[in-house]
């Protein structure tokens, strides 16, 4: 918990690199796999069972294909801003919450790709040098970083897009130290607002950016004329 805490101050003091290790400290935590028992279910056998806060998801049942789950401050950059008291987090289970789809979006092959909260913090963990270097890029997060299906303006003007999957993990790293609190140590310190540098007087928050497919109903009928020659 110490490790986590210090990594997201300097996460959000600025060092965006810190996300991989607080990548690594939540694979650790969370991870299972037919060799490697995650250190909460070492600690008690139903530790993915505990409750954790995460962002509510609105559109359950919703057919979503733009989605991104991660919170930032809008300006003339994007920052990491997360607020783990805003009214939109809602008490979910530690496995639920590790295997939520963060990020969906059509590529520009047209396919749509879907990224859980596992997938973007174990290529952090694995793959980007959190506990591994992989020489070989993962596809999925190169599309992510690259075909860019989010772009922002600040009155007009373009802002660069940040990756999003480093903000994402650093969110995440959030709602766990808040969960290790609830759960095995009350009286430590866990900040439920985390927020990267001082807003500026006009800013934006965002927790989530969704669009769905839905089938409107017309407001009044519709007809074909057909026009015949005599």
């Amino acid at each position: 918990m110490g490790l986590l805490r210090a990594s997201l101050r300097s996460f959000y003091e600025g060092t965006f690199a810190e996300s991989v290790r607080i990548a690594t400290i939540l694979r650790v935590l969370v991870h299972e796999t037919s060799k490697s028992k995650p250190l909460l279910r070492q600690v008690q056998p139903n530790g993915l069972d505990l409750p954790i806060l995460e962002h509510a998801d609105e559109w359950l049942n919703e057919e979503v294909f733009f989605s991104f789950a991660v919170s930032a401050r809008m300006g003339p950059t994007i920052a990491p801003a997360v607020d783990l008291a805003c009214s939109h987090y809602t008490l979910s289970s530690i496995g639920a919450w590790w295997n939520r789809v963060v990020f969906t979006f059509q590529s520009r092959m047209g396919t749509q790709l879907i990224y859980r909260r596992k997938d973007v913090v174990l290529i952090l963990a694995n793959k980007e040098g959190g506990a591994h270097v992989d020489p070989n890029e993962d596809p999925d997060y190169t599309r992510l970083l690259t075909d860019l299906p989010l772009s922002f303006e600040d009155y007009g003007l373009p802002v660069e897009t940040p990756d999003l999957a480093r903000f994402l993990t650093a969110q995440s790293g959030v709602e766990m130290l808040e969960c290790l609190k609830r759960n095995f140590f009350p009286d430590e310190d866990a900040p439920l607002k985390w927020e990267y540098g001082v807003a500026p007087p006009v800013a934006q928050y965002m927790d989530q950016i969704s669009l769905m497919r839905r089938l409107v109903v017309p407001a009044f009928p519709q007809a074909e004329v057909r026009i015949t020659k005599r």
